[in-house]
C-alpha cells in the first residue's frame, strides 16, 4: 500500500469513526421501556391479529419491530398502513428466525427486550406481570409465560375451545403472583422476555440454525453457563396458535430442517448440561456475573462486520493496521459481531511488524491444544487448564485439531479455568 493509500485509509477511519458515533448517539437513543420484536413470513392475517392484541392489551411503554423475511402475501402493505409506535424491515428472502431476530435487536431502542412469535396472541397484562417477575427475582436473566401450545413447562392445560373464550380466561388467569413463579432450565423463544444487559452479555442468535428451531435452545445454553436464572412467570398466560411457519414447511420439509438444526446444536455443544454440572460445582460464586466474552479464548485474531481486524488478547482488542493485514491473519480471523467485541476495551492500534511477530510468538508458546486420553481437548491458559467443549468449539476458534494424544503429565495438576465456548455464528453484513 502507498503512502498516500494509507493517508487516505486513515482519514476514511477517522470520519467513519466519528459518522459511527453521532449515529449511535442519535439512533441508539435508548428509552424505558419494551422493544417486541416480531419476526413474520407470509401469515399477514395472524401478524395482523397479533399487533391487535398487542395496542389492546399493553399499557407499559414499547415499540413493535416487525422483521419481514420476504413475504409474498402483502405483509409490507399491510404494515405501511399501520399507525402507532411500530417500526418494520423488509429481508429480500427467508433468511430463516435467527437472522430476523437478529435484525430485530440491532434495530431496538428498549431497555427492555421481547421476542414474540407473530402467531402470539397477547392478553390483559402480560407484559406488566412479566416484567415484575423479571425484576422482582433477583438474578433473573429472562422471563416467559405460560401458554396453551408450546413444548416443555411453559404448557398448561386450558379449558376454551374458541379465542372469545380463550381472553375471557386470560382475564381471570392474569393475576399477579409471585408464588407461581419458578426457575427453570429452558424457556422457548415464542415469548421472551430480556433486559438489555443479558443481550450485551450473550450476544445475537447464532445464525447456524436455518429456518427455525435450536436457536432458543442454544441461546439458553449460553445464559446458563453465564450462570443466569431463567424464569417462568406462571401467574401469566398468553395464547400461541403454535409452529405455524415450521409447519407450513410441510412434514419432510420439518423433518430436514429441525435434523440439521438438531445436529448443529449437538455439533456445537456436544454434553451441554454435563459441562454445565462440571462448571457449577467449581464456580458458583462467580454464577451471574459472567459475560460470554469470560469464555472466550486468550488470544485469537478476530474481525468485525467491516472486516477490520483485532488481536484480542487477555480482555482487550488491538486494531492490526490494514497494511499489516495478511492473508493468513484474515483467515484466521473469527468474525464476532459488534455486541461481542465491545465487551473487550479497545487498545492502542498496532502498526509494526514487530509486535505481530512478538503476538504470534507467544500464541505458539502459550495456545498449544492438548488432548487427554479420555478424549477431552484444554488449552493452558496463564496456569489454568481450560477445556474446550467441542470439537467444533476447536475449529470454530481456528485451533489446530489434535488427532491423538498429546497431553503431558504437568497438564493435569494445573487447575481448571473457566471453559471455552464456540463463537456465534454470524451471517448477517451489518451485525
Amino acid at each position: 500500500m502507498t503512502e498516500g493509500n494509507a493517508d487516505f485509509r486513515r482519514g476514511y477511519e477517522a470520519g467513519y469513526s466519528r459518522g459511527f458515533t453521532a449515529g449511535k448517539t442519535t439512533f441508539g437513543n435508548r428509552f424505558e421501556g419494551v422493544s417486541i420484536i416480531i419476526p413474520t413470513f407470509n401469515k399477514k392475517e395472524m401478524l395482523r391479529e397479533c399487533l391487535d392484541s398487542i395496542e389492546a392489551h399493553t399499557e407499559h411503554p414499547y415499540e413493535v419491530i416487525v422483521v419481514d423475511n420476504g413475504s409474498e402475501d402483502g405483509t409490507a402493505e399491510m404494515l405501511r398502513q399501520r399507525r402507532g409506535n411500530l417500526r418494520f424491515t423488509v429481508h429480500p428472502r427467508n433468511l430463516g428466525f435467527a437472522r430476523a431476530v437478529n435484525t430485530g435487536l440491532m434495530m431496538a431502542k428498549g431497555n427492555y427486550l421481547l421476542l414474540l412469535n407473530n402467531d402470539v396472541l397477547v392478553t390483559e397484562r402480560w407484559l406488566s406481570q412479566m416484567l415484575a417477575c423479571l425484576k422482582e427475582c433477583p438474578g433473573a436473566a429472562a422471563v416467559g409465560p405460560v401458554t396453551n401450545y408450546i413444548g416443555g413447562e411453559q404448557q398448561i392445560q386450558v379449558p376454551y375451545a374458541d379465542i372469545r373464550g380463550m381472553r375471557e380466561f386470560a382475564a381471570a388467569y392474569n393475576r399477579k403472583d409471585p408464588s407461581k413463579w419458578w426457575d427453570t432450565d429452558r424457556l422457548v423463544g415464542f415469548c421472551l422476555l430480556f433486559s438489555r444487559k443479558t443481550f450485551e452479555e450473550t450476544g445475537y442468535l447464532d445464525e447456524g440454525y436455518e429456518i427455525g428451531n435450536f436457536e432458543d435452545d442454544d441461546w439458553m445454553v449460553r445464559l446458563r453457563f453465564q450462570g443466569k436464572r431463567l424464569k417462568i412467570a406462571g401467574d401469566t398466560f398468553v395464547h400461541h396458535y403454535g409452529s405455524v411457519t415450521m409447519k407450513g414447511l410441510g412434514p419432510q420439509g420439518f423433518f430436514e430442517t429441525n435434523s440439521r438444526n438438531e445436529n448443529f446444536f449437538t455439533d456445537k455443544w456436544g454434553s451441554p448440561h454435563e459441562a454445565l454440572q462440571r462448571m457449577k460445582s467449581q464456580f458458583r460464586a462467580s454464577a451471574g456475573s459472567r459475560r460470554m466474552a469470560d469464555f472466550f479464548p486468550p488470544e485469537r485474531w478476530v474481525q468485525n462486520c467491516n472486516g477490520r481486524v483485532y488481536r484480542m488478547a487477555y480482555g482487550m482488542k488491538y486494531p492490526v493496521a490494514w497494511q499489516l493485514v495478511t492473508d493468513d491473519i484474515r483467515n484466521e480471523a473469527v468474525r464476532l459481531s459488534v455486541v461481542d467485541l465491545v465487551q473487550f476495551p479497545t487498545g492502542p492500534e498496532i502498526t509494526a511488524s514487530q509486535e505481530l511477530t512478538a503476538m504470534k510468538r507467544r500464541k505458539d508458546d502459550v495456545e498449544t491444544i492438548y488432548r487427554d486420553a479420555a478424549g477431552q481437548l484444554y488449552l493452558t491458559d496463564r496456569g489454568e487448564r481450560r477445556y474446550l467443549i467441542s470439537k467444533y468449539t476447536c475449529r470454530a476458534w481456528c485451533y489446530s485439531y489434535p488427532e491423538y494424544e498429546n497431553a503431558l503429565a504437568e497438564h493435569a495438576e494445573l487447575p481448571e479455568g473457566l471453559p471455552i465456548l464456540p463463537p456465534v455464528r454470524i451471517l448477517s453484513e451489518d451485525l
